[in-house]
């Protein structure tokens, strides 16, 4: 940077006149004015030339006689434009009021003009000039304002970015969610569909029943990947269409354990694994892997025992053809305490409807 000495360079430039036009200096006495041109230096700038770094010591207030210049701060590694300064603004006055090292970093934007008021002369105009102490606080809490407002709004729009970007990522999960348990129902061909169905039909008997709505993901994951640890199954069990034999049912009993354990290691799933683990236990019981009997059993997975038997009832099977919905209705009505909870009855007869009109389009094509 060049120093411009009154008698010297820019010789069409009076910087005592451009003085007089920046505000904060407006109300000084011509004469307080000239004492500090003369005093001050005068400083040249070419663009892109940075003035201080932010940690810096605090040594002078920088008036714009000319030009432009950018302050800017790093949030986390990334430089954030905060303000631009133009010809007839001053900056730089806030380390020089509370002794602290520079808040940000300030660089030329185009040639500038600088009049550098160092610290120890500003401070001898605050005593001279008290008022200027007020404009000098004013001009920084409107500053600071502006700044909180500019932080508020670019905090505001990254969190809509943020928002987007999680529901974009959530979108893609499920998509693949979908994906998985649409491969898993195309092992066996008679279960075409199931796996999606009885995640609808789930959904919709927990709202009847006032499930809160942030467990419904569980239930519709769990619902989703139910069958998940059939993938440990032979397919010459998984396919057969007559009586499986004792060693063969042993091996699919096994599935709901080896589904939980594939579900354990999926941080974002773990929530799924009641139905996954559970789905085959019974409300007296019976059911397997562990012989759970009544709440023990949870809440999700007794949901789920309703949704998964309704649609076995109303599909194709190689054994028999489909049931109607009234049949299905006649027999979970017959499983209350056996198999179901007799609590969660009323809202599968209350969500049967909508699952009768899902079941329907379902088999459209």
């Amino acid at each position: 940077m060049s120093i411009l000495h009154r008698t010297t360079a820019l010789q069409d430039f009076d910087p005592l006149a451009h003085l007089r036009a920046v505000p904060f200096f407006a109300k000084l006495p011509d004469g307080t004015l000239t004492r500090l041109v003369a005093r001050c230096p005068i400083q040249n700038v070419p663009p892109e030339r940075v003035l201080f770094r932010e940690g810096q010591a605090g040594d002078a207030l920088y008036v714009i006689l000319r030009g432009q210049v950018e302050i800017v701060q790093t949030l986390e590694g990334t430089p954030v434009h905060l303000s631009t300064f133009h010809e007839g603004e001053y900056f730089g006055e806030m380390a020089l009021l509370d002794d602290a090292t520079r808040s940000a970093t300030a660089r030329t934007l185009t040639d500038t003009v600088l009049l550098q008021v160092r610290k120890p002369d500003f401070l001898d105009l605050l005593r001279e000039h008290p008022s200027l102490f007020t404009d000098a606080a004013r001009v920084l809490s409107l500053r600071l304002r502006e700044t909180n407002h500019q932080r508020l709004a670019d905090l505001t729009r990254e969190k809509h970015e943020l928002e987007e970007s999680n529901r974009r990522l959530r979108a893609n999960y499920e998509t693949t969610l979908e994906g998985l348990s649409a491969a898993l129902d195309l092992r066996d061909q008679a279960t075409q569909g199931h796996s999606k169905r009885v995640s609808l039909y789930t959904l919709l008997i927990a709202k009847a029943f006032d499930v809160p709505p942030a467990q419904h993901d569980a239930l519709r994951h769990g619902a989703l990947l139910h069958d998940i640890g059939k993938i440990g199954v032979s397919d010459a069990i998984l396919r057969k269409t007559d009586t499986l034999t004792l060693t063969e049912w042993a091996e699919m009993k096994k599935h709901p354990e080896w589904g939980a354990a594939i579900i354990e290691k999926i941080e974002f799933l773990r929530d799924a694994r009641d139905i996954v683990i559970a789905h085959h236990e019974k409300f007296d019981g019976t059911g397997y892997p562990r012989g759970l009997r009544g709440a023990v059993i949870p809440l999700g997975a007794r949901i789920f025992a309703i949704a998964d038997v309704f649609d076995a009832l109303t599909t194709f099977r190689p054994y028999r053809m489909p049931s109607s919905p009234q049949d299905a209705l006649t027999v979970i009505r017959a499983g209350a305490g056996i198999h179901f909870d007799p609590a969660l009855v009323p809202a599968f007869e209350q969500a049967l409807p909508e699952m009768i009109q899902i079941l329907r389009e379902s088999f459209v094509e």
